[in-house]
């Protein structure tokens, strides 16, 4: 469903929600949500899909009583690209499984990583793009797609399927398919990252481009700073934590941003959303510090949102 703002939520249980006076019940989750004012909760199902029906029930009653949103992260280790028929198959029942739960809670975004490719070369990576995509298209009839998608997500190492042109592929060629723009995961895989608010606009108009307007009006962003390494993504960060000295420091450096804090940062990131009129879901993964950084950027959203709606009254008057 469209959203007439940028909706904030967290990705599992922050630390903080355990320090809290709600941290007796995980079902208190919601409630806690809301008494931050964000929006939404991503349920991790990394090893499986373990929920129970009468947990999922009493999760759908207490998001929709408390207005909170739920998207489903599928397990880590779904391969469909795999040359082994059995782990195949053992990831299709895991889609299933996260489609089956996401109708028990009344969720519509199911999130998972493409996977590894079987080989090393680049027409390794076309035909496990392909193979996705054909799997995905062959049990479409099994999944109850009327109101859930399912939504690949930017990979974080280079050694996986999950480039933007690779997520961008796998959705123009499956209609249920919409896309998670892990802008951590992107930036550690970039020549150059994601530093100004350019930057990142400009993947916003690449996905508009391919995909339509609809798509990223609504889209769907994993959101926080990262360590990089020579392979990519090396490990989630707070959006205050500072490294001393690495070789993305001096990139930055180069381009006129003489600063070690962790990229891609929040500042600029709000600003591409505001300029490029979007209102996705926007989870924080930010590093024991989910909601920290949620709030983060709901507040230079709203800053921004009232900045301008000032400055369209004054000059109304």
């Amino acid at each position: 469903m469209p959203y007439n703002r940028p909706i904030f939520g967290v990705a599992g249980f922050p630390p903080n929600f355990f320090k809290s006076s709600f941290k007796r019940n995980r079902d208190n989750i919601f409630e806690w949500l809301t008494s931050l004012r964000l929006d939404w909760v991503e349920l991790q199902n990394t090893y499986g899909v373990k929920m129970k029906d009468e947990q999922a029930a009493r999760y759908r009653q207490l998001a929709e009583q408390w207005n909170i949103g739920i998207s489903i992260h599928a397990p880590y280790y779904i391969t469909l690209a795999s040359p082994n028929r059995e782990i195949v198959a053992r990831s299709i029942d895991r889609l299933h499984e996260c489609f089956a739960l996401a109708v028990a809670l009344n969720s519509e975004r199911v999130i998972f990583h493409p996977g590894h490719f079987p080989g090393s070369c680049s027409k390794s990576r076309k035909d496990g793009i392909q193979k996705i995509v054909k799997i995905l298209n062959d049990i479409r009839d099994d999944l109850p797609i009327s109101n859930v998608k399912i939504y690949p997500e930017i990979a974080g190492k280079k050694n996986q399927l999950g480039t933007l042109d690779e997520i961008i592929e796998i959705c123009e060629c499956v209609d249920y398919a919409r896309p998670c723009l892990d802008l951590a995961h992107l930036h550690a895989c970039m020549p150059d990252g994601l530093i100004e608010a350019e930057d990142f606009v400009k993947v916003f108009d690449k996905v508009e481009r391919h995909l339509g307007r609809s798509t990223i009006e609504n889209c769907h962003i994993h959101m926080y700073p990262v360590g990089v390494g020579d392979h990519g993504e090396d490990s989630h960060m707070s959006f205050d934590d500072v490294e001393e000295k690495s070789q993305m420091a001096f990139t930055f450096f180069a381009r006129n941003k003489p600063t070690n804090y962790f990229y891609p940062q929040s500042g600029p990131f709000i600003d591409a959303v505001f300029a490029s009129k979007i209102n996705p879901v926007i989870i924080c993964e930010a590093k024991d510090t989910q909601d920290i950084g949620a709030i983060l950027m709901r507040d230079k959203w709203e800053s921004r949102h009232e900045a301008t709606s000032s400055s369209i009254e004054v000059r109304q008057c």
